[in-house]
């Protein structure tokens, strides 16, 4: 089987719905995009019905706190499991240098060390660039540097489903011009939307380097995108966002489009 379980949809300061984190599954083979904002992700990845003693590949995008948080607990139930003998083979990590960086930091002057032994041990980390290519979970993974506006480094991926059809993670920017020709005819794309267009006034998206539905609807229209999915909002009206955020990108936008809650499943 071939799905995304949704961890969370929620932008960074989201409190009434998890951070934006997801685990992209190929048959039994799990990858973990991103972490969110603390510990939660523990019992995210257990409400979908993931061991995390199966979670053997990590991608984390950037070094953003709700992106990044999540991977020290993460880390610590690795360690803790190794140590029971709970957790067979080694966890590898895809990210950029400086987060790579952060990571070790905060394990060596945090984690015991015990723990810590067995995280330099067993955690093998791929510092990702762009254009680099992978093979993860059964599949051949392109790493896309995002070209973020803001001085950041973010990257984001594009996979080869078993179907044939590509999958592109957008990260949580909007997608730059300089994407446009790799990301044409996409079957799948993942793409943050802060809110709706009617509420830009209020939340200020773009003063932030994210979208409104519109702007990513209409941006993926024109790229001809068949599948899109949009997450990492506002958390102000969850009751409603998804019918709100679908109709208002059916508005612009031709393809199929997933407006997933926390712990949905998104069969690819």
């Amino acid at each position: 089987m071939e799905r995304i379980l949704v961890l969370g949809t929620g932008d960074a300061i989201t409190l009434n719905c998890f951070n934006t984190c997801f685990v992209l599954e190929n048959n039994g083979k799990y990858l973990l995009v991103d972490t969110g904002g603390g510990s939660q992700v523990i019992n995210q990845i257990q409400k979908v019905g993931v061991d995390i003693s199966d979670i053997h590949d990590m991608f984390v995008s950037h070094k953003h706190i709700d992106h990044l948080l999540g991977i020290f607990y993460v880390l610590r139930m690795v360690c803790y499991k190794k140590s029971k003998q709970e957790y067979m083979g080694k966890l590898n990590i895809y990210c950029a240098k400086e987060v790579k960086e952060i990571v070790e930091k905060f394990v060596l002057d945090t984690f015991s060390k015990k723990y810590d032994e067995i995280f330099q041990e067993n955690v093998i980390f791929h510092e990702i660039e762009n254009e680099q290519e992978y093979s993860v979970i059964g599949y051949p993974m392109k790493i896309l540097d995002l070209y973020p506006k803001e001085d950041l480094i973010q990257y984001g991926f594009q996979i080869k489903l078993n179907s044939g059809k590509i999958f592109t993670f957008l990260g949580d920017i909007p997608c730059s011009e300089k994407l446009y020709d790799k990301i044409r005819n996409t079957d799948w794309v993942c793409h943050e939307a802060f809110c709706q267009e009617t509420e830009k006034e209020i939340y200020n998206p773009h003063q932030h380097y994210h979208s409104t539905v519109k702007d990513v609807a209409e941006n993926m229209r024109s790229l001809e995108i068949k599948n899109l999915i949009l997450w990492h909002t506002r958390d102000n009206n969850l009751a409603n966002r998804k019918e709100l955020y679908t109709q208002e990108a059916k508005e612009y936008f031709a393809g199929n489009v997933y407006v997933p809650d926390d712990l949905e499943e998104i069969i690819l």
